[in-house]
């Protein structure tokens, strides 16, 4: 007959059911919450009312200014949470933009390679170009000696001057257009900077004035790009169609 331990495993389960209602009384005293039980594990004075309030009162100044606006203020909350969102959205939009910059910016200093590859040279070595009017000049616009210049062989595919000042305008606009990216990710760096600041939490109107910066910011950027783009396209295409193509057939013997 085993009887005697299956009652002391019943006495068992009770003790142990006791001793967690015991902690999770003694848990809710310590934290103040009324049970509907009398209290037995604390104090007269640990149980008074206006101490309660107070140990309440001091976890709650626990809580940073932004985190009790967040939770007090719902509409507070949703705006905080849609300018954060729309600040990231807008870091990422950049990002995208400025991997483009760069590739576009890549494509412009090999095209300056093959500018300056293509064009004529003087017997020291240096390049030269013929402008709108047939002069021959430096790359920096400098007119050549005539003299000097007679002592040039054309082959007839040269590039004109005027193509290395428009790959070289391109270049410096694209480099301006790299800065400005980088200053706008700064800007919104410091905004999201200033959103995280816990003791003085941003104001609504504040937050609205990111959100509006930060889409002038990434539209103006966009648009720029995309002329870019569109002009880098458009190049292409009229280079296909402009440049000459040299006859390079065997001669006849």
């Amino acid at each position: 007959m085993n009887s005697g331990n299956g009652d002391e495993d019943v006495r068992q389960a009770e003790r142990d059911k006791r001793r967690a209602q015991d902690m999770d009384d003694f848990n809710n005293e310590m934290a103040g919450r009324d049970v509907g039980r009398m209290a037995r594990f604390l104090p007269n004075g640990e149980r008074d009312p206006k101490k309660v309030a107070k140990q309440r009162e001091e976890r709650a100044a626990l809580l940073t200014t932004l985190q009790l606006l967040m939770r007090n203020d719902s509409e507070y909350a949703a705006l905080y949470r849609e300018t954060e969102e729309k600040l990231r959205d807008a870091q990422s939009r950049l990002d995208t933009a400025l991997d483009k910059v760069q590739h576009i910016k890549a494509e412009t200093e090999e095209a300056m390679l093959d500018i300056m590859n293509r064009a004529a040279r003087l017997p020291d070595g240096r390049a030269v170009f013929q402008d709108q009017d047939g002069n021959v000049r430096f790359e920096n616009g400098t007119a050549v000696d005539a003299e000097l210049a007679e002592t040039i062989v054309w082959r007839g595919d040269e590039p004109k001057l005027a193509e290395l000042e428009v790959a070289t305008n391109r270049m410096t606009e694209l480099l301006e257009l790299e800065n400005s990216i980088h200053a706008g990710q700064a800007e919104i760096g410091d905004m999201q900077e200033r959103m995280a600041d816990q003791g003085d939490p941003t104001a609504k109107d504040g937050m609205t004035g990111f959100q509006n910066r930060a889409g002038e910011l990434v539209a103006r950027a966009e648009e720029r790009v995309e002329y870019f783009t569109r002009d880098q396209s458009l190049s292409s295409n009229q280079e296909a169609v402009a440049r000459p193509t040299l006859n390079v057939a065997a001669p006849e013997i």
